[in-house]
Formats: structure tokens, sequence, C-alpha cells
């Protein structure tokens, strides 16, 4: 690592000793301890003692350049350190090395730099000339990273600490202005919570500005599924499983944590949670960081990713007219690679065009001929129906982040369990699937295949259901751990309700899976990574004021029943019929509902409380 010239550095490194042993010959050693040509009389100060008060930078910058006599020279100008930097025409005019040396005048003028270093500190900004050293390493070693216009990021250390590095123009038509990155990053820097990657310090550089993240992760939650890497391999089983139950709580606390501070995330995603070589958990990326990161809006908006984990409302179906390639009319005897088809409309027979692929725009119809064959194009039109973004104003955004936080949770839940995200992926889209080869790949989307989603969540339940009950049997310690799985998953359903208005805050979301980690892990302080949990009898409290203002649904109605019943309480479905979209839901005896404005479901509504089977399609799940 590199040791950078800070002040405590040059005060413990330019010492009597130092610069007598460096000066050189013993003339030179002499003319330290002579007192000061320019003093006439008025001062006893020595060389020495200048250099030792003031003068211990330029010291240094002549001594790494091979000329320490110089310094003698340059004290006989007054300068000190308070003068440096000195510019290139400025050390041109002193003349220090004598015959206008520009090879020593450049040297200097470069070295100076390595000692004048304004240090980073948490929370604070510098702005750094285009000259000046910035105290930090690059993590692969390479001096200027970032140096090329396509690469945004990278990690470097600071101070023996790894932060993620990210760049931001501040000039050209892309660029934000100097003073807005500087007071939008300071009031980030108040978000603080031990699972949320935040700003540790900001600096400014040539034509761009810089925003040190910490921590910096190993890998994301992404990768993390499809490999686990080693650092997590090497924990024991049961580590295992107790660190990926703690996640679910401590990842679902960072969003309860900026819906507090009125602060969105907006992008919730497996890519944006990341895990550190400590197994600890964050929440990366949230809007607010990346507000004035220009790189994060350029390309394609749609990604897979974004769109399998968005909320229903953020993905509405949108169709659009789309200019195709237009098909080409020949006569018989034109080629034989295309299919031919009778229009009727024109009379020569139609060859199919091999292009699917939408044009910019329509092509005018035109007719060419030759001595053995004419062909003619005519524009064609197709209507295509898919799923674009919605806009989401910072308010609505809110439930859609709880939304791609249940499908967060359900993730690590699954692997809890055992089950891959293929499998979960593959169970989602099993009825998108198309028939024949080559086909496009099915929509695994939450928010399209809720009622698969339903399926599996009843699946993962049944799962720890089967794990308690041999634990029983083998008379093992993980029943309540088991226990308190079934009960989270029931907690997530709250959170993916296909209505943002029935969904449950993340706070509320955040207290219910606090609960049930806090009775897997043990007590509060059992949780060990710093988030908070509610206590118990809080949230028994909390639950009973609820009810009475008439908001329930089967959950609230398992809170009494528990202890007898256990933690899974009732099932939010009966068994599972797969393939089957139907679903015994658990109604209470008296229930609150929010009935359509049209009616349509005041029939269904009557027999769910009568506890009668009821088809669940789009609108699952239902809430009581």
């Amino acid at each position: 690592m590199t040791s950078w010239w800070t002040d405590e550095r040059i005060n413990t490194t330019v010492t009597r000793d130092y610069i007598v042993r460096e000066i050189g010959p013993r003339k030179l050693q002499d003319a330290l301890h002579r007192p000061l040509a320019f003093g006439d009389g008025l001062t006893d100060d020595t060389y020495l003692d200048w250099i030792l008060e003031k003068s211990r930078r330029c010291f240094l910058v002549l001594n790494f350049i091979g000329t320490p006599e110089r310094i003698f020279r340059l004290i006989d100008k007054s300068l000190d350190d308070d003068d440096l930097p000195l510019s290139e025409d400025a050390l041109y005019d002193l003349n220090l090395f004598g015959s206008r040396s520009e090879t020593l005048d450049k040297k200097f003028y470069r070295q100076q730099f390595s000692v004048l270093v304004q240090d980073l500190v948490p929370g604070g900004h510098q702005d750094f000339g285009a000259d000046e050293v910035v105290p930090l390493e690059p993590r692969n070693g390479r001096k200027g990273s970032l140096s090329s216009a396509s690469q945004t990021s990278d990690r470097v250390y600071v101070h023996d600490n790894l932060y993620t590095r990210k760049k931001i123009p501040t000039s050209g038509d892309n660029g934000v202005d100097r003073v807005h990155f500087v007071m939008h990053l300071k009031a980030l820097q108040s978000l603080k919570h031990p699972h949320l990657v935040t700003v540790w310090a900001t600096y400014t550089q040539n034509d761009f500005s810089y925003m040190l993240l910490y921590p910096a992760t190993e890998v994301s939650l992404k990768q993390f599924l499809d490999e686990q890497p080693k650092f997590f391999k090497s924990l024991e089983k049961q580590q295992r499983r107790e660190t990926i139950l703690r996640w679910t709580h401590c990842i679902i606390s960072a969003l309860a944590f900026l819906h507090d501070h009125d602060r969105t995330h907006q992008n919730i995603r497996p890519s944006n949670v990341t895990i550190d070589g400590n197994n600890t958990i964050y929440l990366a990326n949230f809007a607010a960081l990346n507000a004035l990161d220009s790189a994060e809006g350029r390309g394609n908006t749609y990604r897979t990713e974004i769109y399998e984990h968005a909320a229903p409302e953020n993905w509405r179906r949108k169709a659009s007219v789309y200019d195709m390639a237009p098909d080409k009319s020949v006569h018989p005897g034109g080629g034989r690679t295309g299919r031919r088809i009778k229009d009727t409309a024109k009379g020569p027979s139609v060859r199919l065009s091999t292009s699917f692929f939408p044009t910019q725009r329509a092509p005018s119809a035109t007719t060419t001929s030759s001595s053995n064959s004419s062909s003619y194009s005519r524009p064609k039109t197709t209507l295509i129906t898919t799923f674009s973004p919605s806009a989401q104003f910072a308010p609505a955004a809110a439930p859609a982040d709880v939304f791609s936080m249940s499908t967060i949770v359900l993730h690590l839940v699954s692997m809890l369990l055992g089950h891959s995200p293929k499998a979960f992926a593959s169970h989602r889209g099993r009825h998108n699937r198309q028939a024949g080869r080559g086909g496009a790949p099915p929509d695994a989307s939450f928010h399209v295949n809720l009622v698969q989603v339903g399926t599996w969540m009843e699946m993962l339940i049944k799962d720890a259901k089967e794990r308690e009950k041999k634990d029983k049997k083998g008379k093992g310690t993980g029943g309540t751990f088991w226990r308190s799985v079934g009960g989270l998953v029931h907690s997530v359903e709250a959170g993916l309700r296909k209505e943002p208005t029935e969904r449950h805050t993340a706070q509320e979301l955040e207290s219910r899976i606090g609960k049930y980690v806090g009775r897997a892990l043990g007590p509060v302080t059992g949780v060990g990574c710093g988030c908070r949990l509610e206590d118990e009898e809080a949230e028994r409290e909390r639950v009973r004021a609820e009810k009475g203002k008439g908001r329930q649904d089967t959950f609230y109605e398992e809170e009494e029943e528990e202890e007898e019943e256990g933690m899974f309480g009732k099932p939010v479905f009966g068994e599972p019929v797969y393939g089957e979209p139907k679903y015994r839901l658990s109604i209470p005896a008296t229930v609150t509902t929010q009935s359509s404005s049209t009616g349509a479901y005041s029939a269904i509504d009557q027999e769910r409380r009568m506890g009668v089977v009821v088809p669940v399609m789009e609108n699952w799940p239902l809430r009581a």
C-alpha cells in the first residue's frame, strides 16, 4: 500500500538528524547553523531552524529530485511551505537551479504535489487540481484508473479501507453542476444504516466528480444465488442457515430505514443487493444515490432482471404499432427462397419476407423491373402488445419497493430450503412456455405470475413443516427455526399483493419478519448485526391496535392462536393443487372488506366469509 505524505508523516520524517544527514558535505552541514542571510541581525534563527519550522515540505521536494543543497537559495528568497505549489512560470522566474534549468523546474513542479496531499475524511469533500495527488490507490494497482471514458466505477483503498469509487461528469451536455453535486451528496451522507451502502466522502478533479461508497462489497445477491462464494461456504451448515435467515430481516430493515427518511429505492433487484466478505448483506444503488449518475440512465431501460422483480403498477400492458419490413411480390420464377401466397388484390403471387425485425420507418411502395421479372414492395405494420415501464413518483414508489423487496426475501427463503433460482423461475413461468423450438423464454416475472408465486410459497411452507417434523422425530433442536421460516413466508404474502394500497409498509414488514427471525435466532441481541428488532410484546400491542382500526387479515387472526397451533398459524392457502388456480382461503368470522367500485367481488366476498373455495386468478392474493 502507498504511504502518503501526510502532515504527521512529514513531521516524523523531516527531523534535525534527517536534514543534516541528507544535506551532503560537511561544508553544507555547517551552513545549516549559520544565521539567515536576510535577517539583518533582527533574528537569531538559523537555516536549520527555518527548515524545521516553515520549509519541511520544500526540503523534501528538493531532496526527492536530488538537489537538497538548493534549500539555501530557496530560503534566501523568503520562500516556505505556504508558497507551495509553485507554478512553472514562478519556478522559471525564481531560477532556483541556475542556468534556467527547465528539466529541474519540471521535476520540482511535479514532485511538490506529492507532499501537498489533501486528506479524504468521512463526510468531507475536497477539490483537487489537475496535477494534485488524490490519496487513494486503485485495488488493481494501476495508477490513473477510471481513465477510460466508458468505465464509471472501480475499487480503491483509502487508509487501508476498501471503497467503491463512482465517476460522474461535471462538464459537457450530460454533466452536473459541481455545487449541486456537493449539496446533494452532503444530504445523503446523513443516511447511515448497518445494511445500506452509503457515501463516505466526495471529491472533484478535472471535469469529473467522484463519490466513495462504503462498504465495497464482494458479490451481488444475483451472483450469490448462482454460486456461493468461498467465504460463505466456509461456514458450518447451521451457521449458513442462520445467516440467510438473518439476511431477510437485515435487508428489509435497510428499506424501512430509507422509507423512514422519505427516500425510496425504486430499483430493488438481486444485482442491487450485495454481500461482503464478512457475510453481511447490504442494499445498494438506491434512487437518490444514482440521481446524479447519468450512466445509470443510459442504454436500454428494459432489463430482464428489472422487469421480473418490478411491482405490477410499474409495468403496464401497452399496445404499439410497429413498421415491419415490406413483403416482396414477384412473378413466378423470381427465386425459390420464399413461400408463395395468393394476393387477391394485386394478382401476382406474394413471397413472405424472411425479416421479422422492426424497421425505423415504413418504406414507400416501389416497383422495379428487369428483362425476366418484376417486383414491388408495400409497407406493413403490426400491433405488438408488450409490458412497458410506467412513470412513478416517490410516494407511489414506496409500495413498489415493498413488492420488489418481498421477491428478494422469497429468493433467500427458497435458497434456505434448498431450491435453486432456476427452479423458482421455471415454476413462475411454467404457464407461459411456448410450444416448439427456438421460441422466446417464458415470462417468469413475479407481477405476471402471482398465482404461481402463491403455489411456490405454499410449497415452501410445506417444506418447512416437513423439516420441523423431521427435527421433532429426531429430537433435533431446529423445530423453532423451521416454524419461524414458515411464519416468515406468511409475512411475505402481505408485501406481494397486487394492489399497492393493500400491501404492508416496509416498516410493518420489517416488524413481522423481525419477529420470526428473533424467535429463530434467540433474543433480540441474537441478530447481532445492529439492525432493529421490535419487542414482541410491543408488536402484539400494535397488532391489537390495527384490529381496532378495522384492518384485518388472516395473519392478524393467527396472533391469538399461535401458541396453540405453532408459528405457522393457519395457511393462507390450503393444500396446493399445482396447475389449478384454486386455493382455500382462511377467512375470519368478521371481515372488513374493500369492495371494488363495480361491486364485482361482492358475491365472492360472501362466499369467502363462509369458507367456500373461490377461484383466484389475476387478483391473487385477494385481501380480506
